[in-house]
């Protein structure tokens, strides 16, 4: 006896997923080939497909909900199909918008994006070094405080490319090991001089004991002797506000000549100086002024004086560089450093 079709079997039959497209269902719908839509979606530069069909097979994979097939792409390429972002401080708002910008070059070519926290510690450091080595990404943006090109060339060595976040050129390697920057010597030379002509002639500098705070610190404090003025430092453990609060709360002890201008070598040092020196009962701009370096989003919203480093064009010109080194053919050693360039953001707190 034939078994009957029953209505739960109806139900189980119609409420199967549909088929996930294909890149040949794309091919279908586009009128291309399917080489074509191969090329376009599984590499950030396709030249040889035509700007036109390029932006068809997009739209078309978007209105079908493509999705590739990542452990498949992964056997076929041995590769991850994702970069590293290794930063120091997660909770730091200047890195959201690194990672902002790598993810917005490095999504379109199909690769995802994992973020790992070192803490700013020569042993978190060294851990992410690990971490990297067990074949967790295929490239890596990195802000390293500790480890130098001796302890990174590992990574070169076993094929892992390799974009630093730094404060100054680096010289070409015989590694492919990157470097993206903006110049921060002439930076925080710009500040100060900008407090100088603003007036200011006791200006001290808060910053970090290891980080940019060097190179920040080298261009603070040459335009102050250039001026005939005496650089003033205080120097704390980490770029936090608790630490910026410290350190203010040290330049305010107990003396008759209090700076009139504090420059922190990061905005999150100077907002922490910012809150003390209210809890003080100074006014800021009135007995105090304040410039901080970064210009991470709450900056504008508090009117903070600030140099503007372009973090999304960081993480975007790291990510491009990293893709141009994986591709087939791509970029080979030496490592090249890139320079962007700042801007003062002039705002109420001065």
């Amino acid at each position: 006896m034939k078994p009957s079709t029953t209505t739960r079997g109806r139900n189980w039959r119609d409420a199967r997923a549909p088929a996930r497209p294909t890149q040949k269902d794309i091919a279908l719908a586009a009128g291309v080939s399917q080489a074509a839509v191969s090329l376009v979606l599984n590499k950030a530069e396709t030249p040889s497909v035509p700007a036109a069909t390029r932006a068809r097979i997009l739209k078309v994979a978007g209105e079908l909900g493509y999705q590739p097939n990542h452990p498949a792409r992964m056997l076929r390429s041995a590769r991850t199909m994702t970069f590293a972002c290794v930063i120091p401080d997660i909770t730091n708002p200047f890195y959201p918008g690194l990672v902002r910008g790598l993810q917005t070059v490095a999504a379109p070519a199909g690769y995802d994006v994992l973020i790992y926290d070192t803490d700013g510690r020569p042993e978190g450091e060294a851990r992410a070094i690990d971490w990297l080595l067990q074949g967790r990404a295929d490239g890596v943006v990195a802000t390293f405080f500790h480890l130098r090109v001796p302890e990174l060339a590992v990574l070169a060595r076993n094929g892992i490319p390799l974009v630093r976040l730094e404060s100054q050129h680096k010289p070409d390697g015989p590694l492919a090991i990157d470097s993206v920057y903006i110049d921060n010597v002439e930076a925080a030379a710009a500040m100060t001089r900008f407090l100088i002509v603003r007036g200011h002639r006791r200006i001290a500098m808060i910053q970090a004991e290891f980080g940019p705070s060097k190179r920040r610190a080298l261009g603070y404090s040459s335009v102050m002797r250039e001026a005939g003025l005496s650089p003033e430092f205080v120097t704390d453990s980490a770029y936090s506000e608790e630490s910026g609060a410290r350190a203010m709360k040290r330049l305010l002890a107990g003396k008759r000549n209090r700076p009139t201008a504090v420059f922190g070598a990061s905005d999150v040092l100077a907002l922490g100086a910012m809150e003390e020196a209210r809890n003080a009962g100074l006014s800021i701009p009135g007995d105090i002024a304040i410039a901080g370096f970064d210009d991470i989003p709450v900056a504008k919203l508090l009117g903070l004086t600030t140099v503007r480093q372009p973090e999304l064009d960081l993480g975007a010109l790291a990510a491009r560089t990293l893709i141009e080194r994986l591709q087939p053919g791509g970029l080979k050693a030496p490592g090249r450093s890139f320079e962007l360039k700042f801007e003062i953001m002039k705002r109420s707190s001065v």
